[in-house]
């Protein structure tokens, strides 16, 4: 007697986010506190000949998250122009306040998914309680687009969530 995997007869995909999310290897901080005067007072010509000094070639490659690590007021030039002049560089520049940054890279990360891939397919999104709202509700967004049918849980007992007409 042969034994049939039905999951894998279903055709069923499973996407796993988890897979995406990025370790604090993955990317670099660009923190402008340093470059303020007694942290928190930004000069321009003082800054702006700093900013020029630097070897933005360091971030080649990279994913990098530019931040402002105490609460002094920086005008948003002040990021702008950092951000023109890492972008040239990095493979992803972000702005980030919040204490916790890797979601933003993460939802990039989301982004640059070839969704295309999943046309007229049959997705579940892999079930985890450590998944961010932001980064399901992007995923969703994103697949709605494409797929047959959309799923989530676990390919085995998945919960219908969209179904293309």
């Amino acid at each position: 007697m042969e034994i049939i995997n039905k999951i894998e007869a279903s055709g069923i995909q499973t996407l796993d986010l988890r897979l995406y999310k990025p370790n604090d290897k993955d990317f670099e901080v660009f923190d402008i506190v340093p470059f303020l005067i007694e942290d928190f007072l930004l000069q321009e010509k003082a800054f702006r000949l700093e900013m020029a000094n630097i070897d933005w070639s360091q971030y080649s490659g990279k994913e990098v998250i530019i931040t402002c690590s105490n609460d002094a007021i920086v005008p948003l030039w002040a990021y702008v122009l950092i951000s023109s002049l890492i972008a040239p560089h990095a493979s992803i520049v972000v702005y980030s306040a919040t204490e916790n940054p890797i979601n933003l890279l993460w939802m990039e990360r989301i982004r640059k998914i070839e969704f295309s891939a999943f046309m007229s397919q049959k997705v579940v999104l892999k079930a985890n309680s450590s998944l961010p709202e932001e980064i399901l509700v992007l995923a969703a967004g994103q697949l709605i687009k494409y797929v047959q049918t959309l799923m989530w849980g676990e390919a085995g007992s998945p919960l219908m969530i969209y179904k293309r007409k």
